[in-house]
């Protein structure tokens, strides 16, 4: 039985996370790419490759990977972060593809903020791109984050937008906006292609 795939995707403060909290309490399997990439950047394999790429100074004494000096590295210089993308991003992918294999529900879905950057979005049969306006997207995150206005600003207009094609599906969460009828909607249209 083939998998039916679908990423849910937007930008910062948009609520992809809402989105996915709601899939998984309806016990269908969400794959959270941050969280996995995370994971499996403690991976040997991969830590080695950070360290023939930047040295051994962006590791903590136990031999972590020091989040803080990759970050001052990588966020100030786009191949340098292009650098990191082209380790991590494979690694996901594979992750990814193993993971839906061993998932017993006919849908999965798969978050990630960067879904066609980190090339997911290829394997996907429908994109859901979770909205809100950039005033509600700011307020969430400078609540969340306890950032400030320009801040999240600058984090917003680093975004790009995801393309539109004729697998996406727009979910509007808007406060006031009511997402449950309009994910149950796009499941019943995914379930009847």
């Amino acid at each position: 039985m083939s998998k039916i795939q679908i990423g849910i995707t937007g930008g910062i403060g948009s609520g992809k996370s809402i989105v996915s909290r709601i899939m998984r309490a309806m016990q269908y399997p969400v794959y959270d790419t941050d969280a996995q990439a995370k994971a499996l950047m403690q991976s040997p394999l991969i830590k080695q490759q950070l360290a023939h790429t930047w040295g051994n100074d962006i590791f903590t004494e136990k031999g972590d990977i020091d989040r803080a000096k990759l970050a001052a590295i990588v966020f100030n210089d786009s191949t340098q972060l292009t650098t990191l993308n082209n380790i991590v991003h494979p690694a996901v992918r594979q992750h990814y593809a193993q993971w839906v294999e061993q998932q017993q529900s006919h849908i999965v879905f798969v978050e990630s903020a960067i879904l066609h950057q980190a090339q997911m979005h290829k394997s996907l049969q429908h994109i859901w791109i979770v909205q809100a306006d950039n005033e509600t997207r700011i307020r969430r995150v400078m609540q969340r984050n306890n950032i400030s206005r320009s801040e999240v600003e600058a984090r917003i207009a680093s975004q790009s937008e995801p393309p539109i094609d004729h697998r996406t599906h727009l979910i509007d969460n808007n406060d006031g906006s009511a997402i449950i009828p309009q994910i149950l909607k796009l499941i019943n249209i995914a379930l009847n292609k």
